[in-house]
């Protein structure tokens, strides 16, 4: 299916790796031109660069820019640069994200500050920064937001990621109806368990962790980046012309799942020899 995206100006942040970096190589793949942008300069460059290798006139294509999107003024900077780079952003995929694990009574109020700063309101400067050039330009334009499952489930030590993305599922429908009459359509995309980095850092710390991450996910793996890509990718194209405001949950079946499932001893097998061998 050709999601015609081929020439549109994408900007993808938290894009040094994992879903970001899987959304570059997407895109990529489908002719766009992309700005990636991260705070990890030196991995963001790193990693944008031996990716855009890989695709036919990828290197002419990307452009990588490192950015601090605590900071309103580098967001601003940033849209300046990749419109410098490209042309108009014609969609923005605000993934960029950060955690932090603590017990609710000992959270501290400057952690708590921290990742909300990065997980929601980065994403409404951002998102209000792109918006604001698309109606001066008068051109449409798509925004979407990354989420997560834990915009509806809470976990007991993560309360400012959760708070976060609960937060960035409301803000995503906000702007979506209030963005609608300028034909700027904005949706959310939720993970559930993803193998990146970060999730597999978290589910070796222990075999009853592993077996836990398993036994909520119906269909019984991890998700790979790749297949939160592709629902990036139809969510901002064309095909998805008649959807805003909505959430799509890319959870294995997490989310509708009221009990937990068996665990399959070849699944965590699986884990520890890929695990061991990356």
């Amino acid at each position: 299916m050709d999601l015609k995206l081929a020439n549109k100006t994408v900007l993808v942040t938290g894009a040094a790796r994992g879903v970001g970096l899987a959304c570059v190589g997407a895109y990529l793949a489908e002719g766009a031109r992309v700005v990636a942008t991260d705070i990890a300069a030196d991995a963001g460059m790193d990693a944008v660069g031996a990716l855009a290798g890989e695709h036919d006139s990828g290197r002419d294509r990307v452009r990588f820019i490192a950015a601090d999107l605590r900071d309103g003024a580098a967001i601003s900077d940033l849209v300046t640069q990749a419109e410098t780079a490209f042309g108009p952003i014609d969609i923005c995929i605000n993934n960029a994200a950060v955690t932090h694990r603590a017990n609710f009574l000992d959270l501290d109020v400057a952690d708590f500050d921290r990742v909300l700063a990065t997980n929601l309101r980065a994403p409404f400067l951002l998102g209000q920064a792109v918006a604001r050039r698309l109606v001066t330009l008068e051109r449409q334009g798509v925004i979407v937001n990354i989420g997560s499952v834990n915009a509806q489930l809470a976990l007991p030590d993560n309360t400012a990621y959760v708070a976060s993305k609960g937060g960035l599922l409301q803000l995503t429908r906000s702007m979506a109806v209030a963005l609608a009459r300028h034909g700027i359509r904005v949706n959310m995309v939720a993970p559930g368990s993803i193998d990146t980095p970060l999730q597999r850092g978290g589910m070796s710390r222990s075999p009853e962790l592993r077996r836990m991450v398993l036994s909520r996910t119906p269909l019984g793996r991890l998700g790979r980046a790749d297949e939160v890509a592709d629902a990036v990718l139809y969510m901002s194209s064309p095909r998805a012309s008649y959807i805003t405001g909505e959430c799509l949950y890319v959870d294995g079946g997490r989310i509708p799942l009221n009990f937990t499932v068996p665990v399959d001893d070849a699944a965590l097998a699986a884990f520890e020899i890929e695990r061991d061998g990356s």
